[in-house]
């Protein structure tokens, strides 16, 4: 697996039980319910409630209801919706290890391959996929005593049935634009805590700005300024919440030169201030 500092930083699960299932709900005002981001692990999504437009590298998925896919290890992708409804998802997400260590000779024929893109396996998950995820939420909302085998019993599973209708293909070209994209994902995530432009940007993907915008808007739903201000939100959200440090230092320490455009740029992403946020979402333990 590749290691690049730039791509999701979360980590799903724990060392010991690589493996993160996420039930996530939005009211119908959010309309972006994941940011464009990858990482190195498998994903599995299934829409819970509403419509979602899932946008996979340069492709859009829409999926009702019940309907789900499968995000293959290191593929740029966002998650949005444009209905005025609520919506919600499952996604689980794992490392290999789930299914197999690199020393078993199922990694070398089935998962080594659909990395690299020599096994194509279907997108679009079956029914009996999207029922098995379902149940793997279950187990693991319950965490009864032996949830851990059924989860991991069940993602074996469905990587055979994934397999099971695979197909052998050449090795792929790189795609370039996902490298660039990439690349200015991981730079802002290394600098967004200091002055950042666009010129910035483009110069350190040695292309034109008029080139980055471009391929930013075919690869995602905005713009890279606008990605960077999302980005420094989200990391503003947890400071404002686990620690006592005053507004203008956390605008500061994210990126934001005064406090008065972190209000204004804050309150266009949230619906709300850092200070009202702040109130919202109560917190145990404060550390500097």
């Amino acid at each position: 697996m590749e290691k690049n500092h730039l791509k999701e930083a979360m980590l799903h699960g724990t060392p010991s039980f690589p493996v993160a299932i996420y039930n996530n709900k939005f009211d119908k005002q959010y309309t972006l319910l994941a940011p464009l981001h990858y990482h190195n692990e498998f994903e599995l999504l299934v829409a819970t409630k509403g419509t979602l437009n899932v946008q996979i590298e340069e492709v859009t998925y829409i999926l009702s209801q019940g309907e789900g896919l499968f995000i293959n290890s290191g593929l740029l992708h966002i998650i949005n919706s444009n209905d005025d409804v609520d919506h919600g998802f499952i996604a689980v997400v794992f490392d290999f290890t789930m299914i197999c260590t690199e020393h078993d000779s199922a990694f070398n024929k089935y998962i080594r391959p659909l990395i690299n893109g020599t096994i194509k396996v279907p997108i679009l998950l079956s029914k009996e996929i999207c029922s098995l995820i379902y149940d793997i939420g279950s187990a693991y909302e319950a965490s009864s005593f032996g949830f851990e085998l059924y989860i991991k019993h069940s993602l074996i599973q469905i990587f055979h049935l994934l397999v099971k209708d695979s197909k052998i293909t050449t090795l792929p070209i790189q795609n370039t634009k996902s490298i660039l994209i990439k690349n200015i994902l991981d730079y802002i995530e290394n600098n967004y805590s200091e002055p950042i432009s666009l010129q910035d940007m483009a110069d350190y993907a040695h292309i034109s700005k008029e080139y980055l915008c471009r391929i930013f808007n075919v690869m995602s739903d905005t713009s890279p300024v606008e990605y960077l201000n999302r980005y420094r939100i989200r990391q503003s959200t947890s400071l404002l919440i686990h620690t006592s440090r005053s507004i203008s230092d956390i605008s500061l320490s994210c990126g934001f030169n005064n406090s008065s455009y972190f209000n204004k740029i804050f309150l266009r992403h949230m619906g709300c201030t850092p200070s009202e946020y702040r109130k919202k979402n109560t917190y145990t333990e404060v550390t500097n």
